[in-house]
C-alpha cells in the first residue's frame, strides 16, 4: 500500500511535505545556537541538520533543565528532516516528542500525518490530517488524504463526504487536489455499481460522466492520462463504444476531425489557365491569403460499416489588385460523404470504399471584384483499401467527375483510375501516388489523357524542431485532338514542406512548390511558377 500511496502522491503533483520556510525554523535563524543547523537545512543537508540538532539538544541537557519550547522546536525540526529523508519511523518519534512538549506549530499535524500515512498507520494519520484541517493548514490536501484513507479503510460514504468537501474550499486551496478527488469519487461509484447485474447502465450514466468531470478539470495534468485510461477501459469492458471493427481495424478515436488553417504566400504566376502566361510579368505575381476549413465526423453502424459526412470551405484572395490577378480570387464549398464496408482480403483488414463529392466554386470571372459562379461538379468514387504487402496500405480507386462550367464549352467529364501505396521505412514514410485521367470536354479541342506519378518522403523529426517532407510529381498530358499544336506536355512539380507542431493542436508549415510545364506551344501553354508560403493550422 505504501508504494501505491506514494505513486499516487507523485502522480497528483502534490508536495509531500509542508513548506520548507516554516515560520518556526525561520525564527530559529535569529538564535546563534542554531546557526549551523539553519545553514545545513537551507542547503538541503537534512542528515547533517539532524546531527547538529542532536548536538545542540545534548549541550542544552548537560547545562540543566532546558527550555521546553526550545526542546519542542528541536524535536519538531528533527521530524521535518526525517520526513525529508523518508525515515518515517524516526519522524513519528520526533513529532510525538514535540507534541509531548506542547510544541505544536500550525504545520505539525500535516507533517505528522504524512509520516504516519507513509508508515501505513492510517487511523492515526487520519486524526492528524483532521487536526490540520481544523487549523486551516493545507485544507485541500488534508481533506484529500482523509478521504483517501477512509476509502482504503472501506468507509466509502465517509470518503465521499470528504472528497466532496474539497469543492467547498476556495480555488486556491482546492486546485492541488480537486481533479484527484473527483477521480476518487468516480472510483467509489465504480466499486458500488460493478456488483450490480445492470452495471453497464450505471457505468454509462454515473461513473464515466464522473471520470469525465475529473478529466475536464485539467486535461494537461499528469493525472489526466490515467483518468482517460479509466474511461477507455470501461468503454471497452462494457461495449459502450466501438473500438475495433470486425476485421481488426481500429475505429477513429475521436470520431471527429476538424482542421482550420490560414496560409500566406507569394505566387510568382497567378493564372487561371496556361494560356494566360502571355500577360506581363508584373501582372502575374502576387501575395495571397488562403483560408481553409475541413470538418468530418465518422459514424459506425455495428462493426462493419462507417459513414462520414464531410464539409470543406476554402477561400483565396490575391493582394495584387490588377484585373488579371484579382479575377482569380475564389472560394470553394465542398460537402462530401465517405463510406466504407469493412471486410478481409488476403487474411488482412480491408475495406470497400464509396464516396460522393460535391464542389461549387465561385470566382471573379468577369474581373469585377465580385465572386460569381465558376463551376460545379459531382464526383463518384469506388475503391478498395487493403494490405497485400506487409510494409504498408494500398488503395485502388475509380473516380468519375462531372463538371459544369460557367462556360458551356468547358463542361467536362473525367474518369480516373488511382493507385496509392504507403511504404513504411525504418525511420521514414514513403507515399506513392499514380493516376490515369481521361477528360472529355464539350469543346473536344481540350480533350486530354494524362498520367500522373507522385512520390512523397516524410522524414523523422529533426531534433524536436520540425518534420521535413519532400515531394516530386510528374504529369504527362496527351492533348489527343490538338497534338500538332501542343505535342505531349510534361509538368514537373517538386515541393518541400517543413512542419512544426506545438501546444498539442497547433502546427506551423513552411512550404515551397515549383511547377514547370513544357509544351510544344511555348507561347500559350508552357509556363513556370513558384509558390512560397507559411501556413498555420489548428487541429481539433
Amino acid at each position: 500500500m505504501r508504494l501505491l500511496a506514494w505513486m499516487l502522491i507523485l502522480c497528483l503533483g502534490l508536495s509531500a511535505y509542508a513548506q520548507d520556510d516554516s515560520l518556526e525554523i525561520s525564527e530559529a535563524s535569529n538564535n546563534a545556537i542554531f546557526k549551523n543547523a539553519v545553514d545545513s537545512y537551507s542547503q538541503g543537508k537534512y542528515q547533517a541538520t539532524v546531527e547538529e540538532l542532536k548536538t545542540i539538544e545534548a549541550k542544552l541537557t548537560q547545562k540543566g533543565s532546558p527550555n521546553r519550547e526550545t526542546l519542542g522546536l528541536i524535536q519538531y525540526w528533527k521530524g521535518i528532516c526525517y520526513n525529508r529523508l523518508q525515515d518515517f519511523s524516526e519522524a513519528i518519534k520526533s513529532f510525538d516528542k514535540s507534541l509531548g512538549l506542547d510544541y505544536v506549530p500550525v504545520d505539525l499535524h500535516y507533517e505528522y500525518g504524512q509520516a504516519l500515512f507513509a508508515a501505513e498507520k492510517l487511523s492515526e494519520a487520519r486524526i492528524q490530517f483532521r487536526e490540520s484541517v481544523k487549523k486551516k493548514f493545507k485544507r485541500g490536501v488534508s481533506l484529500y488524504y482523509i478521504g483517501y484513507i477512509s476509502k482504503e479503510m472501506g468507509e466509502r460514504k465517509k470518503a465521499f463526504t470528504f472528497f466532496k468537501a474539497i469543492n467547498k474550499l476556495s480555488e486556491e486551496e482546492a486546485k492541488e487536489v480537486r481533479q484527484a478527488s473527483e477521480m476518487q469519487v468516480g472510483d467509489i461509484y465504480l466499486e458500488q455499481v460493478e456488483k450490480r447485474a445492470d452495471a453497464f447502465k450505471s457505468v454509462e450514466t454515473y461513473v464515466i460522466p464522473q471520470y469525465q468531470l475529473a478529466y475536464e478539470i485539467d486535461k494537461e495534468s499528469a493525472l489526466a492520462p490515467q483518468i482517460q485510461e479509466k474511461i477507455v477501459n470501461l468503454q471497452r469492458k462494457y461495449d459502450l463504444i466501438l473500438f475495433q471493427l470486425r476485421n481488426g481495424r481500429p475505429t477513429l478515436n475521436p470520431p471527429y476531425f476538424l482542421r482550420i488553417s490560414q496560409e500566406f504566400g507569394q505566387d510568382s504566376n497567378v493564372t487561371f489557365s496556361p494560356a494566360e502566361t502571355t500577360i506581363s510579368k508584373a501582372k502575374q505575381a502576387s501575395i495571397y491569403s488562403k483560408t481553409d476549413f475541413i470538418g468530418r465526423y465518422t459514424f459506425y453502424y455495428r462493426d462493419y460499416f462507417s459513414i462520414a459526412p464531410e464539409f470543406r470551405f476554402n477561400n483565396t484572395y490575391y493582394f495584387n489588385r490588377v484585373p488579371e490577378i484579382y479575377r482569380n480570387d475564389n472560394f470553394l464549398l465542398a460537402p462530401a460523404v465517405r463510406t466504407s464496408y469493412e471486410h478481409t482480403m488476403f487474411k488482412k483488414p480491408a475495406a470497400f470504399l464509396f464516396d460522393y463529392d460535391f464542389n461549387e466554386a465561385r470566382r471573379d470571372v468577369n474581373a469585377e471584384e465580385n465572386l460569381e459562379f465558376s463551376s460545379r461538379s459531382h464526383s463518384l468514387m469506388f475503391g478498395e483499401r487493403f494490405n497485400y504487402w506487409n510494409f504498408g496500405e494500398t488503395i485502388v480507386r475509380l473516380r468519375y467527375r462531372m463538371l459544369d462550367s460557367y462556360l458551356d464549352a468547358s463542361d467536362s467529364n473525367t474518369t480516373s483510375l488511382v493507385f496509392e501505396q504507403v511504404r513504411s521505412l525504418t525511420l521514414n514514410t514513403l507515399l506513392f501516388y499514380a493516376s490515369y485521367d481521361r477528360m472529355r470536354v464539350t469543346d473536344s479541342t481540350y480533350d486530354t489523357d494524362s498520367l500522373t506519378v507522385r512520390v512523397d518522403l516524410i522524414m523523422p523529426r529533426v531534433k524536436d524542431w520540425f518534420t521535413p517532407s519532400f515531394g516530386l510529381s510528374l504529369t504527362s498530358t496527351d492533348p489527343i485532338n490538338n497534338k500538332d499544336q501542343r505535342g505531349r506536355e510534361t509538368l514537373i512539380n517538386p515541393s518541400a514542406r517543413f512542419a512544426k507542431t506545438f501546444k498539442k493542436n497547433w502546427r506551423a508549415n513552411l512550404k515551397y512548390d515549383y511547377q514547370k510545364n513544357d509544351s510544344k506551344d511555348e507561347e500559350n501553354f508552357a509556363y513556370t511558377k513558384s509558390v512560397y508560403a507559411f501556413e498555420l493550422e489548428y487541429l481539433f
